[in-house]
């Protein structure tokens, strides 16, 4: 036998008894494949024939560490993960990427398909939100829901933050960051309003109100802007005319008081009397200071439309609308004698002539008694003094008998003279004196006398 032959059998017989032994031993590798956990008892010589020994068959894109031509005797653990076909459902659109991958978690997935998740981003797995580093069980035609997070800016009172959040409404979003929204609150969007792009929102919280209406009072909370709107959020009605206090369109009061007046207006009809006219006609048949009644006089009807307003119940104003008259007035007919008669009359300073006699309400005046305390007057009106001998009369009168003289019994004959002031009678004359020779006359009553001649155009008639 050769001797190359000999040396061959020598050294290789060992080898391949080895080699022999070692494939009729086998052994077990643990494995993780798609992310579970398993063993494998296997007498393959490489990673690969040892995947391949357990019915895993490595396919292009699928992920082996270690390479599956790596000799088995230097490995202890095996991890597979096997492409498949992956749907990412992408919010809100409805955008649909697919792709085939190796990829277990979530994060690993979305950066094969191109895009970078934020901590805020959220994934959905048949409804379930997975955290993006969780290993998935993964499956042919498996689809992921991405919902990237939108920014919110939240603003509350003077302060402002961001709130960065992926989930499906304004209100979810909030209650994940641990801002709670109360009954009363008022929020500048829909609480249900699907997240769909970035949002600036205000969220004003309410406060106590109490609100005076029909009679009660409500307690309950508003963040509304307005009166107007607090009351209609309570669920209180304004009808027709009733307005609140303060106004609808004022801001909330500070001591948070609003009142509801009810308003009822009601058209009713009243009848009241038209007073009639008085028609004086001078009659020339007649003396003056004489007068007859021609005609009585009759009051009319009148029917009368009036808005009557009523606040909470209590009547607050009536508006005149209309009068319709019923019954005409018939006037009162008095016939005045204007015939001017000269007369005589005995009195203790001797025989007078006069043309018409007065009752009057006579009083007494000096120049340091002029009704002006610390004020005298010493002149009259007509420039001549203050004496006796001078009277004074209203202006109406004193515009007639201004010059003139009359005889009042107890003082004598005088000259109108001076304008003054009676508040309780027309019919009045103020008696002149000096101051030293002053008497008094407290509002006495008597008879005057207007000598003769009479002012030129009078007719008899006083005002």
């Amino acid at each position: 036998m050769d001797k190359k032959i000999k040396l061959a059998l020598l050294f290789g017989l060992p080898l391949i008894g080895v080699v022999a032994g070692y494939l009729l031993m086998g052994r077990t590798i643990q494995v993780r494949v798609n992310g579970v956990d398993q063993e494998i008892h296997t007498r393959a010589l490489t990673v690969g024939g040892a995947l391949r020994s357990a019915g895993f068959e490595v396919q292009p894109g699928d992920r082996v560490t270690p390479s599956s031509n790596t000799w088995l005797s230097k490995t202890q653990f095996i991890e597979y993960n096997s492409t498949s076909t992956i749907h990412i459902w992408i919010d809100p659109d409805g955008e649909i990427i697919t792709l085939n991958t190796s990829a277990l978690t979530p994060q690993e997935i979305l950066a094969a398909a191109g895009i970078e998740p934020s901590a805020s981003d959220e994934v959905l797995v048949n409804g379930q939100s997975i955290a993006l580093e969780k290993v998935l069980e993964r499956y042919a035609g498996m689809t992921l829901q991405y919902r990237p997070a939108v920014e919110i800016s939240l603003t509350q009172g003077d302060a402002t933050q961001t709130i960065s959040s992926a989930a499906s409404t304004l209100g979810l979003a909030l209650w994940q960051q641990g801002i709670r929204v109360g009954g009363g609150d008022r929020l500048t969007a829909a609480f249900d309003l699907p997240l769909q792009q970035p949002l600036d929102v205000t969220l004003v919280a309410a406060h106590p109100i109490e609100i005076k209406v029909d009679g009660a009072i409500i307690n309950t909370i508003s963040a509304a802007e307005t009166v107007g709107e607090a009351v209609k959020t309570a669920g209180i009605s304004l009808q027709d005319l009733d307005y609140t206090k303060p106004a609808e369109n004022e801001p909330l009061p500070a001591d948070g008081k609003i009142q509801v007046v009810r308003v009822i207006e009601k058209i009713i009809q009243e009848q009241s009397s038209i007073p009639y006219e008085t028609e004086r006609v001078a009659d020339d048949s007649m003396e003056i200071n004489q007068e007859e009644v021609i005609e009585a006089g009759r009051e009319g009807i009148k029917a009368s439309r009036i808005r009557v307003r009523y606040e909470d119940g209590e009547e607050v104003s009536r508006t005149h609308l209309e009068d319709v008259v019923l019954v005409e007035p018939v006037n009162r007919v008095v016939h005045y004698g204007s015939q001017i008669v000269e007369k005589t009359l005995q009195t203790p300073d001797g025989i007078i002539k006069y043309y018409m006699a007065v009752n009057v309400i006579a009083t007494s005046y000096s120049p340091c008694r002029s009704g002006v305390e610390g004020r005298c007057y010493t002149g009259t009106a007509l420039g001549i003094p203050v004496q006796k001998g001078v009277v004074g009369m209203h202006r109406a009168w004193y515009n007639i008998f201004k010059g003139t003289q009359i005889y009042v019994p107890g003082y004598g004959v005088a000259t109108v003279a001076d304008i003054g002031y009676y508040p309780y009678n027309d019919y009045w004359v103020d008696l002149g004196y000096t101051d030293a020779d002053y008497e008094p006359w407290y509002s006495v009553s008597t008879t005057i006398y207007f000598l003769s001649p009479p002012p030129p155009g009078f007719t008899g008639v006083l005002p």
